[in-house]
């Protein structure tokens, strides 16, 4: 095929948000994962050879598959077909990936729910499930906060590793009545910008938590639709599934859930006109909606605290002095926290740089805005290492707001 014949898209390959993952192939060789986290074409994960990423690292839509193959003196065959399978996977901007975006959006629509994945940890059956986290809610002690829990700060990760904090958590709405349930999730990789609303509910092992129809209708009625644009961006955050088969366990009726992703004010541009939704623009709606909608409203953000060590781009391995120094910054910021003050807090995170990378900076501020006179108090802080290498580590927190 001439080179005119090939489509534009292919032609100059232009890669989507993509997460590339060591890993090896059959016979043990080294290769990368090129792992989409929107899991566009859901049954494959395209493994290439890890030579390939030197061609992959120009495909940016400017440069043709011929000034690729010249620069990395690779055949022009070789870097065509390198386009074409990751085309095919969904990994390039083009006809493809859209008609997969197009099919995924229908398929959610269909089942009015984002799918489960990472709470299937949780056990294969309803059974299994409900008596892991029942043995953990006994195993983790009641921290006995006094006065109505309006919000709560929860953790996002591995619930083996993190029970406590989830546990300690959700002991203190346990067999509580609901109404509604405001989730507030990280964006980190999905493509929007702004607070990303979605009319889709949960699924966990517990069954389907419904998405809050008359909650999510008059957000939208104040907000606009635009909310609502980059809707498959939750399909990148697990934060929200994480928190699902908590509250369908310890809450006293089934209730349903709003779910928004919350940009990092940090990063997001200072001019923030056009049609994006701002934070404050948001938890202002938000805060209309619980005084107006009736019943008791609970509002989390679903986050993590600090990301270090060299998986994260820092030189050296993570050991006891750089965990001493990740606790003392992660409790100081904590603490600024705890004054439930959303600017002072983002002033603090500003003034510092945010140097062990907090993902939750946009929820943990915009609950403060949503949950004004907040009275924060720590119910547990733990620190998760990733592996016995010292490769990375993630802190956790659950806090409540009263």
């Amino acid at each position: 095929m001439s080179s005119n014949e090939i489509p534009e898209h292919i032609q100059k390959p232009h890669i989507r948000r993509v997460h590339p993952i060591p890993g090896q192939d059959q016979s043990g060789r080294p290769i990368v994962q090129l792992r989409d986290p929107f899991m566009l074409a859901r049954d494959r994960m395209l493994g290439v050879p890890v030579q390939a990423m030197q061609a992959i690292q120009m495909f940016d839509g400017e440069h043709t598959l011929q000034e690729i193959a010249d620069s990395i003196k690779r055949t022009l065959a070789d870097i065509e077909t390198l386009a074409r399978n990751m085309d095919e996977a969904g990994l390039l901007w083009g006809p493809r990936s859209e008609a997969l975006e197009a099919s995924l959006k229908q398929e959610l629509e269909r089942m009015g729910h984002l799918p489960m994945r990472h709470s299937r940890v949780l056990g294969e059956t309803e059974e299994d499930a409900r008596t892991k986290l029942r043995e953990w809610m006994h195993q983790t002690e009641d921290p006995e906060i006094t006065g109505v829990i309006r919000g709560l700060v929860v953790p996002r990760l591995d619930f083996n590793a993190l029970y406590p904090v989830y546990a300690g958590a959700y002991h203190t709405v346990l067999n509580q009545k609901i109404d509604h349930v405001l989730i507030l999730g990280c964006n980190q990789s999905g493509l929007g910008e702004g607070v990303i609303l979605t009319q889709l509910g949960l699924q966990s092992p517990l069954g389907i938590l419904p998405a809050d129809a008359d909650f999510i209708e008059a957000l939208t009625d104040r907000l606009g639709k635009d909310c609502l644009r980059d809707e498959l961006d939750h399909m990148t955050e697990h934060g929200p599934e994480m928190q699902a088969p908590w509250i369908q366990d310890c809450l006293s009726e089934p209730t349903p859930v709003t779910v928004a992703l919350v940009p990092d004010p940090l990063t997001q541009p200072a001019d923030q006109s056009g049609d994006l939704v701002s934070n404050k623009a948001f938890a202002e709606a938000v805060r209309e909606v619980i005084g107006t909608i009736g019943g008791r409203t609970l509002v989390l953000a679903a986050v993590d605290l600090s990301s270090v060590g060299p998986q994260v781009g820092e030189p050296r391995p993570v050991d006891d002095q750089r965990r001493f120094d990740v606790e003392r910054h992660d409790r100081e910021m904590l603490g600024t926290f705890s004054n439930g003050d959303p600017d002072g807090f983002l002033d603090e995170a500003r003034r510092t740089r945010n140097p062990t990378r907090w993902s939750g900076i946009g929820p943990m501020s915009t609950l403060l805005e949503i949950l004004e006179d907040a009275q924060v108090e720590l119910i547990d802080y733990r620190q998760m290492m990733l592996d016995d290498k010292g490769s990375a580590m993630i802190s956790e927190a659950c806090l409540s707001i009263t």
